[in-house]
């Protein structure tokens, strides 16, 4: 090599090994660059579910899997190769097998029903409602962390939101899960069921996080607890759809809703290596604070993408739900383990 070409290739591998330094010790403007960029592909994630509710939402679940699998495949392998200790436990594995079928089945799969019945704006914030009404719960019992008057506070302020939300929803007709009935009484069922689905996603939500965080505690890596997820959200919804005769669907499906389907897990595992890079760096504040935008992007890509209305409900509903995050949001002294992304 010239000495022009090492001259040329030397900011080039100082720049490689300055940007892996960030990752691994982020200062506190790299940490907030992460944490914003976080809430915005979880939010293009969102959007790109929401232009796919007339598909099967097992099949949607399934293929958002695959990108956090094919992409962390590689780099376990490399891990494993060096030596490295990546499971945590082999006792550890069998019971999260269990605990990520609950949080794809049942959290990404009823999250994506409750998109099509009550809307992205609505959606979103009941689920991250319900997850953090769930999380102190669970969090409480599991992890023996305490509920102090604070964390009640925001809690029943959540709770309150909910409810408010329940009735703001807007259901899609083209969404495989709504039956189309028009009335006023048949639109506010489905206004409460999608606002169920939603809440049911959060609480699976709620519990498939603490038990990643105990099992993390315990010396399980993040990387190994969503490749878990993935291969086991991907192998059991595939099954579900293949068991439910949905292969002729699969193949009535325009390929612009499989892009939608992939930009959806692509975007997902991004937003993940983003904040759990804001989350060495950053305080429990900026998290809280992080997923409250995310519920404001939620709110506008829903009202400016696909026309959602905006009613007196939706809007007391997020103002509610970001309030409860603002009441959550204090700091803590730092510990080893921090807080997991929401999506499974």
């Amino acid at each position: 090599m010239s000495e022009a070409s090492q001259a040329n290739a030397e900011p080039i591998a100082n720049w490689g090994e300055r940007f892996c330094g960030h990752v691994v010790r982020p200062g506190i403007v790299f940490g907030v660059t992460c944490g914003f960029l976080s809430a915005v592909l979880y939010t293009l994630a969102n959007i790109s579910l929401r232009q796919v509710v007339s598909v099967d939402a097992f099949l949607v679940a399934a293929v958002k899997a695959i990108p956090t699998v094919v992409c962390l495949t590689p780099f376990l392998i490399a891990l494993k190769i060096r030596g490295r200790a990546v499971g945590g436990g082999k006792w550890l594995i069998p019971q999260f097998v269990l605990t990520s079928l609950l949080g794809q089945v049942g959290g990404n799969a009823s999250f994506q029903v409750a998109l099509g019945m009550v809307g992205l704006a609505t959606a979103v914030p009941i689920t991250l409602g319900a997850l953090l009404i769930g999380s102190a719960i669970v969090g409480r019992f599991l992890l023996g962390e305490t509920v102090n008057r604070r964390t009640a506070i925001a809690v029943l302020v959540l709770m309150v939101a909910v409810v408010m939300l329940s009735q703001s929803g807007h259901p899609d007709p083209e969404a495989a899960n709504w039956g189309g009935d028009q009335s006023d009484a048949g639109m506010a069922m489905q206004r409460w069921i999608g606002a169920g689905f939603a809440v049911f996603s959060g609480l699976c939500f709620a519990v498939f996080t603490s038990i990643m965080r105990f099992n993390m505690q315990r010396g399980m890596q993040a990387v190994t607890a969503m490749w878990i997820s993935g291969v086991v959200g991907a192998t059991a919804l595939f099954a579900l759809v293949f068991a439910r005769g949905g292969v002729t669907e699969m193949t009535q499906i325009p390929a612009s809703l499989w892009w939608s389907m992939f930009a959806a897990g692509l975007f997902n595992f991004l937003a993940f290596i983003a904040i759990t890079t804001a989350m060495k760096a950053l305080p429990i504040v900026a998290v809280h604070l992080l997923n409250a935008s995310q519920v404001a992007m939620a709110a506008i890509a829903g009202v400016v993408v696909f026309a959602e209305p905006i009613t007196a409900t939706l809007v007391i509903g997020i103002s509610l739900t970001m309030t409860g995050l603002m009441v959550l949001a204090r700091r803590r002294p730092r510990s080893s383990v921090r807080p997991e992304p929401v999506d499974a």
